[in-house]
């Protein structure tokens, strides 16, 4: 059993007890890294103290340190553990989701890099054109995620931008707010689906926005696995195409669409828009489908993830499947793609009466589970 990480973490604002959400027992990671620790050590050296705007920060080591934190983000999982540790903590903070505008209000940014530049850039573009001119704005990111053009990109938007040393493994770049921003259009990435009608649109930073994800192509080749249904789940549907190319086919009469991204459910609310469903549609953003609270489902549709931000890792993946037979009407049918290293048979079985493989080749398994 791996050892449990440690909790207590040391901030020049003071100590926080952190933890991850959602949480294992024992939890193998730690809820904050040294890009968060150098981005709050370069806020101090700056007088900056209270009033931080924090953008995309994981569990809340940035926004409850100093006081008054908020938070940007497009997590719900992250707003969910930043709730819980300011209520562990006793620490004030308020959160914006995105793709909405956080309060104007701050003395200084602070933001963790994100994968996707794309998403770097609509963000630093939108905070540039509202926050006023001359705000501090700090960012950093581990080493090993950063990518070659990272300052280039900050560069773009924001000007003249300082190169700090690395250390831990880690490195900050600061810049401030330029004048006369120019209000940005909003950057959607489309690609041309074969089983939809329009083109898929989606937001910066949505999974696999720029083009068809093919292991959602392999489910899509063999949807007809899927019963048809009344009412179907597109679970963590990124831009929705599952649940979209399911209600186009015919197969399913209402459409709920769950993930934990803000700017996902976005995306898929502007394809279903666009695409003009005769099938009702819901949005529920939240814990997997822990935020839905309609009637159980006939069926669910769902390419799970197996990343924990950056790290690989089944747990997230096993645990969206095990919450899907919660939704489900007795008899109900779940069809789900995974990589085929991953090892969700057993998860399926603790959780289905009746588990199938029912199409794989060398990449993915197509798995039909009955409750």
């Amino acid at each position: 059993m791996p050892a449990a990480a440690p909790q207590r973490c040391t901030t020049p604002y003071g100590e926080l007890h952190l933890v991850r959400y959602p949480r294992r027992n024992p939890e193998p990671l730690q809820a904050w890294c040294s890009a968060d620790l150098l981005l709050l050590e370069a806020a101090a050296a700056r007088g900056l103290c209270e009033r931080l705007l924090c953008v995309n920060d994981d569990f809340g080591a940035l926004t409850l340190a100093a006081p008054d934190g908020t938070a940007w983000l497009d997590s719900w999982l992250s707003a969910e553990a930043l709730a819980r540790n300011a209520q562990a903590n006793e620490r004030p903070y308020s959160v914006t989701s995105m793709p909405g505008l956080p309060s104007p209000d701050c003395s200084g940014v602070l933001i963790r890099i994100p994968k996707q530049l794309a998403l770097l850039r609509w963000q630093l573009q939108l905070l540039a054109q509202h926050l006023p001119t001359g705000t501090p704005v700090l960012l950093a990111g581990m080493d090993k995620h950063l990518a070659p053009n990272t300052a280039e990109e900050i560069e773009a938007v924001l000007g003249a931008t300082e190169r700090h040393r690395g250390a831990r493994r880690a490195r900050v770049f600061s810049a401030r707010v330029p004048a006369n921003a120019e209000c940005p259009d909003i950057p959607w990435r489309r690609f041309q689906c074969d089983y939809l009608p329009n083109s898929v649109h989606s937001l910066p930073g949505v999974f696999s926005g720029d083009s068809l994800d093919i292991g959602s192509r392999f489910l899509l080749d063999n949807l007809s696995q899927l019963r048809p249904a009344e009412r179907c789940m597109d679970l963590a549907c990124g831009n929705g195409v599952l649940g979209l190319a399911a209600a186009h086919q015919g197969l399913v009469g209402a459409l709920v669409f769950c993930d934990e991204s803000a700017m996902a459910l976005a995306s898929a609310k502007d394809n279903a828009t666009r695409m003009d469903l005769s099938a009702d549609t819901g949005f529920c953003w939240g814990d997997g489908s822990g935020a839905y609270e309609g009637e159980p489902v006939d069926s669910i549709l769902c390419n799970p993830p197996f990343h924990l931000g950056h790290t690989v890792d089944e747990y997230a993946g096993r645990r969206l499947l095990q919450q899907a037979a919660r939704q489900l009407k007795p008899g109900g049918q779940l069809l789900a793609v995974a990589n085929r290293h991953l090892t969700y048979g057993p998860a399926l079985q603790r959780s289905f009466t009746s588990v199938k493989q029912v199409a794989q080749n060398r990449k993915f398994t197509l798995w039909s589970a009955i409750r």
